[in-house]
């Protein structure tokens, strides 16, 4: 799914289009109308010479030689339609998943809240580093040894908050991915 960091450009574009689209829907109609008051016009010369019931023929006769109001003339005003409701089920949809987005990235950052000083500098460092780094940098860190580091992966891998990849001799943590696009920013 594509995803823009502005909807109201593509409410307007949207907004736009399918007012394009009534118009062209509109001009079609009044176009048709137009050539249909054309071809039943009478021509007042030969009124005046016709009888009554030779007028009365006449415009019988016109009005089966009348164009039929096809309906493939409706699709610009049915994409109008069309387009206006998607425009408007696109922005009350947005600002509903801008707020969850906004919800999420609070909630889960006062999850973060709950996590001791040395978890938090653990997951700040997956962070830093797209969501990935090597177990053995994360022992480099201030006030960690081996151990301590072991044991903290341990209980946030129990949390379910990040996972180890083996890869050969040494384990990859990455960060969940769900918390590192909440977190990312």
């Amino acid at each position: 799914m594509v995803r823009t960091d502005n909807p109201k450009l593509i409410i307007g574009i949207g907004i736009i289009v399918s007012f394009a689209l009534l118009m062209m829907s509109v001009s079609i109609y009044f176009n048709f109308q137009h050539d249909l008051r054309e071809q039943s016009r009478l021509d007042p010369n030969q009124i005046d010479n016709m009888t009554i019931d030779e007028i009365k023929q006449s415009i019988i006769a016109q009005r089966l030689k009348q164009p039929v109001f096809r309906s493939y003339y409706l699709l610009p005003f049915m994409g109008f339609i069309g387009l206006l409701i998607g425009t408007l089920v696109y922005y009350i949809m947005s600002d509903k998943v801008v707020r969850q987005e906004h919800t999420l990235k609070i909630n889960s950052k006062i999850i973060l809240n709950f996590l001791t000083g040395p978890e938090k500098n653990v997951i700040e460092t997956l962070l830093e580093n797209n969501g990935k780094v090597p177990q053995y940098e994360l022992s480099h860190l201030p006030n960690l040894n081996k151990l301590k580091t072991h044991r903290i992966l341990l209980n946030l891998e129990q949390k379910k908050i990040i996972h180890k990849v083996r890869l050969g001799k040494i384990n990859k943590i990455v960060l969940n991915k769900e918390l590192y696009e909440v977190l990312k920013d």
